[in-house]
């Protein structure tokens, strides 16, 4: 479900086969991407290009991911948002919770 792709400095982290991070999926993603900031040390850019739809669950995962990488004084940001997704985290009062990148 993630392909991970491996820079100098930084991790881009997507999602492949699905267009929603929900409650189905949360906690495969939280798990996954937690790994992945604990074991390489590096930034970790988790790319939403392609998802439509973030449940309550859903943010709940990125936002304890944001949570522990800022806790390990490492960096994890969201890119490619969609607009759906931009609106969603303002209206839940959460865009100060993420690094959001450039689409």
């Amino acid at each position: 479900m993630f392909n991970f792709r491996i820079q100098e400095q930084s991790v881009i982290a997507s999602l492949e086969g699905t267009r929603r991070i929900n409650s189905m999926i949360s906690e495969m993603v939280k798990k996954e991407i937690i790994d992945f900031i604990e074991k390489s040390g590096k930034q970790v850019v988790l790319d939403l290009n392609g998802v439509s739809f973030v449940d309550s669950q859903g943010l709940s995962a990125l936002k304890a991911i944001a949570e522990l990488a800022r806790v390990n004084e490492q960096l994890f940001s969201l890119a490619n948002l969609s607009d759906d997704v931009i609106e969603l985290v303002d209206l839940v009062g959460m865009k100060d919770s993420f690094s959001i990148g450039k689409n």
